[in-house]
């Protein structure tokens, strides 16, 4: 059995820095898709993933259609956290199922869909929403969820997880210490993420080594809390989330609460200093296309 860290397997040194920039959200609005997408050409973002039950998800597909070099999930999605813009489940439109709320829509928050969404829906919906993608013509390289709902109760997971058997993609899942469970809020299923987690490495599961997930919110200078966060990252392979979106009236109109920091968001990685952040700190930048095909080489085969 080899002792090279997965790192290594991918062509890197046991010390370097694998980071993936990650952008959530695409196609939850026009505002989203522009900016997601100039952040992919200039280059320090290497992927994103998609609501596909969202109003701008047929756009986002067209572009991934006719340039299939971008590197796009899903963003696999129980909810629905507007509240004068929603959007409704692909699978059924059957209120019996727990997917959807009063109005026929998703819930609002994690809590609610956590406490009414079986897991049989939920596995129904969350595997719609992969094949609508790639029937639509996205190269789908990975799945991740959306406020975290996927992974927010243990009911949801193992179908999370035989998705990403059944489609020979990656999912995202952090190795994380008992402390960073806690402090993520998921401190009632500590000890079973604990045995989980080994388990799915033996399993071949790629594991993060380090995340950065809590980057929403209005900083002075978005740019320098960016290349300070970038100065954390440690060797191995850290996934790094943001949500890059363009100020217009139709983002202010659908969420004026962020708004202002996902334009904030779009404009750190559209500045020519971020690249400075990213030699000084020495990252090497990968995409999950890369991880998914040494998963379908290696693993599932």
């Amino acid at each position: 059995m080899s002792d090279q860290t997965l790192i290594e397997k991918l062509g890197f040194s046991s010390t370097d820095k694998v980071v993936i920039f990650h952008m959530d959200d695409v196609g939850f609005s026009h505002a989203s898709n522009v900016a997601s997408f100039e952040c992919l050409d200039f280059g320090v973002a290497t992927c994103g993933s998609v609501i596909v039950p969202a109003p701008w998800f047929l756009e986002t597909a067209s572009i991934c259609k006719n340039n299939p070099k971008y590197d796009m999930g899903v963003h696999l999605t129980l909810t629905c956290e507007y509240d004068y813009y929603r959007w409704r489940a692909l699978s059924t439109v059957d209120q019996k199922t727990g997917l959807l709320d009063d109005e026929g829509c998703l819930w609002s928050t994690t809590e609610e869909a956590v406490m009414h969404v079986t897991p049989e829906a939920a596995e129904k919906e969350m595997r719609a929403q992969i094949q609508r993608a790639l029937d639509h013509g996205i190269d789908v390289t990975h799945i991740d969820s959306h406020m975290g709902t996927v992974v927010a109760d243990p009911k949801f997971i193992e179908s999370y997880l035989a998705l990403g058997s059944e489609f020979k993609i990656p999912v995202f899942m952090p190795r994380l210490t008992r402390k960073e469970i806690v402090d993520l809020g998921f401190a009632e299923y500590a000890d079973m993420y604990l045995e989980l987690l080994p388990q799915l490495e033996a399993n071949g599961t790629i594991l993060m080594d380090q995340i950065f997930i809590h980057t929403g919110g209005e900083q002075p200078d978005k740019l320098q809390y960016y290349c300070d966060r970038m100065a954390e990252i440690k060797p191995g392979l850290a996934h790094f989330l943001f949500h890059p979106a363009k100020m217009t009236p139709e983002l202010e109109a659908i969420t004026p609460d962020s708004a202002i920091w996902r334009n904030q968001d779009y404009m750190a990685f559209t500045d020519k200093r971020i690249k400075d952040c990213i030699k000084k700190h020495k990252l090497k930048l990968i995409g999950y296309r890369r991880l998914r095909d040494y998963l379908r080489k290696n693993v599932y085969i």
